[in-house]
């Protein structure tokens, strides 16, 4: 009796399971693979030949009175894709005229979502051995270290690319933090990677650059604020700034953008509290439960008389953990001046910091880089896969061409 098959909602899963094993075993699997290709490669030709007609202005085997060129048979080509390699696709050839083609560039040996797998492969920490390896057993085609150096090439022509193009003056807010990471360069050292995110009004988010420092002294971030602005964020609709209590940080920020509010991460504070409790076992929990309440008040008085009572409480019993509270306490209640459902993301760098989070999970695959090229491009591409890097040329925006500065966009008017 045949088992009978139902791809209900319910049972679909297991139903495929089934249907699936079935199909490894009668060989189908090959048999479709075999059909896609074949499907795959007579589109590609399909179009390669008439595109062909199209450069030509004419069919095959019709003349026409001063025509330039003629055909001249064909050739076969490879390329890899993401169903496989696909072999002995036929090329036109022709005599007397060059054409070039949409559907397949010059010498192009492989599909550009193929490039990207590649990439994939080493974001995920694969090495150009395993790479090779897995192209091969799944696809057929294997990538070799040439080839993967290449498109490193290109990305990192796109990371420079990336870090230029002019920045339109429309973001709200921005988040100011460092990641530190493993650089080998002589030695094993952890160094920070400073990076700026970009919020607008309408919540879409970019990371509008990302640098490798030696340290998070004021040099070095004012380098990277500095180069914000150089590109087009003059802070003319910039609201807010929301960084740590990197003194360094402070100093670059109040010299770049000194009239836009500040604001500190209540994250950050909070973890500098309890790491000065000195008496864990007694005081640890209802100091970190009252030092909540006074970051999750509903109104900046409230928060006030929070503090205060803090304060108060506290001052005797654990000096240090006062002494720290009070630090720069001003900048840490800058968000209240925010309407209510808008304070949770402006309060701390929580934003930036689920990214960064991101960046460390490529760090930690890789264990550390060998220099900062590699750190760059690595960066790059989790940002990309991400989603967060600006979709934007450099003809897209005003440049001068006599003085090649970037126009202040609020002069136009």
């Amino acid at each position: 009796m045949r088992r009978p098959v139902d791809f209900s909602k319910n049972k679909l899963s297991v139903q495929w399971k089934y249907v699936n094993s079935n199909f490894k075993q009668m060989g189908l699997w090959e048999l479709v693979e075999k059909r896609v290709k074949n499907t795959i490669k007579g589109t590609i030709e399909t179009i390669l030949w008439e595109e062909y007609n199209i450069a030509l202005n004419r069919k095959k085997h019709q003349r026409l009175n001063g025509s330039v060129g003629y055909r001249s048979g064909s050739y076969k080509r490879s390329l890899s894709t993401t169903h496989g390699k696909i072999d002995n696709i036929l090329m036109p050839k022709s005599k007397g005229l060059r054409v070039h083609y949409n559907c397949l560039k010059a010498y192009q040996r492989r599909q550009e979502a193929f490039d990207e797998h590649i990439l994939k492969a080493m974001i995920l920490g694969l090495t150009g051995r395993k790479q090779k390896k897995f192209f091969q057993s799944f696809i057929g085609d294997s990538v070799s270290h040439t080839t993967a150096s290449k498109i490193m090439n290109k990305i990192s022509y796109l990371v420079n690319h990336y870090r230029n193009i002019p920045l339109l003056d429309e973001y709200e807010y921005l988040y100011l933090d460092a990641i530190w990471i493993h650089v080998k360069e002589l030695d094993i050292k952890n160094r920070p990677i400073l990076v700026a995110l970009g919020v607008k009004n309408d919540g879409s988010k970019h990371i509008l650059t990302f640098k490798l420092a030696k340290s998070e002294s004021e040099a070095e971030w004012s380098g990277l604020v500095n180069d914000l602005y150089r590109r087009g964020l003059k802070g003319y609709s910039l609201n807010l700034i929301i960084s740590d209590n990197c003194p360094g940080l402070k100093s670059a920020i109040n010299y770049v953008y000194p009239y836009v509010a500040l604001q500190l991460c209540t994250v950050h504070k909070l973890r500098n509290v309890l790491s000065k409790i000195h008496n864990k076992v007694q005081n640890r929990k209802k100091v970190m439960c009252q030092a909540c309440k006074i970051f999750k008040a509903k109104t900046k008085q409230e928060a006030i008389n929070r503090y205060n009572k803090f304060l108060k409480e506290w001052s005797k019993k654990e000096p240090s953990v006062v002494k720290t509270m009070k630090r720069n306490i001003e900048y840490y209640f800058t968000y209240f001046n925010f309407s209510a459902d808008k304070r949770n993301i402006l309060k701390s760098t929580n934003p930036l910091e689920r990214i960064n989070r991101e960046l460390r999970k490529v760090s930690r695959r890789y264990g550390y880089f060998q220099n900062q090229r590699s750190l760059d491009i690595f960066t790059y591409l989790t940002l990309k896969e991400e989603g967060l890097i600006i979709n934007r040329t450099f003809e897209d925006m005003p440049i001068a061409k006599e003085e090649n500065t970037y126009l202040e966009f609020a002069n136009k008017s």
